[in-house]
């Protein structure tokens, strides 16, 4: 623990998070916003960890009368999930047509009323083959 006099010359212990008047707290309640909002996005892996980290760096000074601190506030989250999809693939290896894969035929309702649009073309850039 740390200790600071107060106004009346005690000594008054607090707590590390405490120091620098309070920044090291407000750096560890920023990164833990980070992580909680990372936790609820639905674009996430849920099972994966999130880390908050605190690294303290303590080097004393050749005297040994006193020390320099360094803190070290950071977080590490879990990346949005990648997207898939299906891909059909069909016309030409000169003139080749791509579209994305449908999971009901184009009209049909699907339990939930929705219908079903029609698959859509995917642009290919104008490639010559060497």
């Amino acid at each position: 623990m740390s200790e600071t006099m107060n106004k009346t010359g005690e000594v008054k212990e607090i707590n590390i998070l405490d120091m620098m008047n309070g920044a090291i707290g407000e750096r560890v309640d920023y990164e833990l916003g980070k992580v909680m909002r990372n936790c609820l996005d639905l674009n996430t892996d849920a099972k994966k960890a999130r880390t908050l980290t605190l690294e303290i760096g303590i080097v004393p000074t050749e005297h040994r009368d006193s020390a320099a601190i360094k803190v070290s506030v950071k977080s590490k989250l879990v990346p949005v999930k990648a997207l898939d999809s299906t891909l059909l693939l069909g016309g030409t290896a000169d003139e080749p047509v791509v579209m994305e894969y449908t999971p009901q035929v184009p009209g049909q309702r699907n339990l939930a009323g929705g219908e079903q649009d029609e698959p859509k073309m995917i642009r290919l850039a104008d490639v010559k083959q060497a």
